[in-house]
């Protein structure tokens, strides 16, 4: 039925509120950066910046006269702080921009820069042809050079090289991250350096006594293993040896110290976190939660708007670990989106790391990291990786948990288990992940954890107009209802947790686009589906003006998500990234009997079946703008 006129007022509504608030956004971005610097949003806001450089046409044709200088020769740790002054431009333009090349003798045609920033926004630069701007270095593993170019984005050509910058330790341990094994009693932590050495964790109960010790075993990635795009050109420069090491003998819940490192290159600073808890029903845990994060810089680098609100979003999670004794962090898909560029997974896990060090951190892999035309991916023509095809997100997100780690597993984590799997691979009845899921599900006791989250990318419930087949929002949702909504349903699935649209949406307790709602005690009676894409990437404009009736929140703003649990309870707290200031909440509990609350399905479970019983009438979604 086509809606009348008086319904359509909240869709004019809600649209003008939209094109306020993103015209806002513009106004922010453009008021930070040259005119000629910053992207067409509705164009670019898909791509890596990176990639709207003409790297391939660089030219290099030196001018007179032109200097470029630095206040350092060498990076000594890495994220150090690097003044780069430049002078004697005659013809200064918006667009002209300094640039940092890794390795140091990188053919510019050849390789992208590892960061870059437009010259202009040193205010005197476009009246005098001189200025200053401030870069943080990472440490890629090796020397690394400026360079000033002219002609923009499509026509750039170096026309002064400065100075070479090295690293004082090509073998620093970096961009260390934890994870679950599967067996609560390890932990796995793992990091980068560009040697192999004898890579080894140590670790002890109290700070500096480090008297156990374990073994990394060290991988890596090539060129050849990438699967075409910039990942294979441009964007590809050595990512270092991986190495993980797992710290085992851990008690439920105790405190370890540990560092990591080489004794010849040198150990990482110390770093602490909490053995994993418990499992079973008497325990209780709490937890952090996003999607999409991705990664911003904070000189301010590469490009003005490029998902700014994860660094947001990365300081609001230390702080909450420095308030409070959380246990885990899960991301479900769309870890930094370098898709292609190596440089900017060293910079998101630097980004990350002061998260990562200190509580384990749970992935699944996001359209972003593994899709790439007829390279294995559920839909075979989709060039989102930009050419990984899920090899550095697999490499690089260790999880250990099965032979399909990189794309399904599941874990026990006090009262919760946790299955977490691939939007991006066959899920259909018969595929290999299918029947994972359905064998795990099926093997959950209840009476040990009694809760069950449900995790992946690509949202089974979601708010959006975009249906382009065969990955349009629309119809990925309508794929996965058919396939796995009755398995969820079955199994009683308390909670599903999704991203990919950049947002924050929650459903009533649904089944077959149908809200069964609570019993009077409280006890849902179906499950609750989330979509918590919000955590850094840019907002997802194309939600529905008015909202399926089985929605009762849906946000366009950015935000992370805090959960507590114990046996019978469950909280979880959805924050804005401005101020904290709380953005939803839901509470669900299970008093004895829970099992009864659900309604019998009628049919058989080969696809989103009818309920017994009248479906519950809910009031229109809560939607802010």
């Amino acid at each position: 039925m086509a809606p009348n006129a008086s319904s359509c007022i909240p869709c004019l509504i809600l649209a003008i509120l939209l094109a306020s608030r993103l015209a806002s956004g513009a106004e922010r971005i453009a008021s930070s950066a040259p005119s000629a610097w910053v992207a067409n949003l509705d164009h670019d806001a898909h791509r890596n910046p990176m990639a709207r450089l003409a790297v391939e046409s660089t030219t290099v044709e030196p001018i007179g006269g032109l200097a470029v200088e630095a206040n350092a020769s060498r990076i000594v740790a890495s994220g150090q702080v690097v003044e780069v002054r430049f002078c004697c431009v005659a013809d200064p333009a918006e667009d002209d921009f300094v640039a940092v090349y890794a390795p140091a003798d990188a053919d510019p045609s050849e390789t992208a820069p590892v960061k870059m920033r437009p010259a202009a926004e040193d205010g005197g630069y476009l009246a005098t042809g001189s200025g200053t701007l401030r870069f943080q270095l990472f440490n890629h593993r090796t020397d690394v050079r400026f360079a000033f170019l002219k002609g923009g984005w499509n026509q750039p050509t170096v026309v002064a090289w400065g100075p070479e910058v090295g690293v004082e330790n090509v073998n620093e341990p970096l961009q260390g991250h934890l994870h679950l094994t599967g067996d609560n009693t390890e932990m796995l932590v793992q990091w980068v350096t560009k040697d192999q050495g004898s890579p080894v964790v140590k670790w002890g109960t109290s700070p500096g006594d480090h008297k156990f010790q374990a073994s990394a075993k060290t991988t890596t990635y090539t060129r050849d293993e990438m699967c075409g795009g910039h990942a294979a050109t441009v964007g590809w420069i050595d990512p270092g040896l991986f190495h993980a090491a797992v710290m085992t003998g851990l008690k439920p819940g105790r405190r370890y110290y540990y560092i990591y490192g080489d004794e010849v290159y040198g150990f990482s600073e110390e770093r602490s976190f909490v053995a994993a808890p418990t499992v079973g029903p008497q325990t209780s845990v709490n937890i952090l939660a996003i999607a999409d994060l991705g990664q911003s810089e904070e000189d301010g680098s590469t490009e003005p708007f490029q998902y700014t609100a994860s660094l947001n979003t990365t300081k609001w999670l230390a702080q909450e670990l420095a308030e409070k004794e959380y246990q885990l962090l899960v991301h479900n898909g769309d870890i930094s989106y370098a898709m292609g560029f190596v440089p900017q997974w060293d910079h998101y896990f630097e980004q990350i790391k002061p998260i990562v060090t200190r509580v384990p951190y749970m992935t699944t892999p996001g359209n972003h990291e593994r899709d790439w035309p007829h390279s294995g991916d559920r839909f075979n023509t989709v060039d989102d990786s930009g050419g990984e095809c899920g090899i550095a997100y697999s490499r690089r997100c260790n999880m250990p948990l099965g032979p399909y780690a990189d794309a399904w597993y599941s874990f026990d984590f006090g009262p919760i288990h946790f299955l977490q799997y691939s939007t991006e691979h066959e899920f259909e009845p018969d595929s290999p992940q299918y029947r994972f899921i359905e064998e795990d599900l099926a093997s959950i006791d209840r009476s040990v954890t009694p809760w069950v989250i449900v995790g992946g990318h690509r949202p089974i419930y979601v708010s959006s107009t975009y249906s382009n087949w065969p990955d349009g929002d629309l119809d990925v949702s309508e794929a996965l209802k058919l396939a796995l909504e009755p398995l969820f349903y079955k199994y009683k699935v308390d909670l599903t947790w999704h991203g990919h649209h950049h947002s924050y949406q929650r459903t009533c307790p649904v089944f077959g686009d149908s809200c069964l709602g609570y019993r009077e005690d409280g006890t849902a009676r179906g499950p609750v589906h989330l979509v918590i894409g919000h955590a850094g990437a840019h907002l997802s404009r194309n939600i529905q003006p008015i909202q399926p009736p089985y929605f009762e929140r849906v946000v366009l703003d950015h935000g992370y998500s805090r959960v507590f649990a114990n046996g019978t309870y469950l909280n979880m707290e959805v924050l804005y990234d401005e101020d904290q200031s709380l953005m939803d909440t839901v509470t669900l509990v299970k008093p004895a009997g829970w099992e009864a609350a659900w309604p019998a399905i009628e049919g058989p479970l080969a696809g989103a079946g009818t309920i017994r019983g009248k479906a519950q009438s809910l009031p229109s979604a809560s939607v802010e703008v």
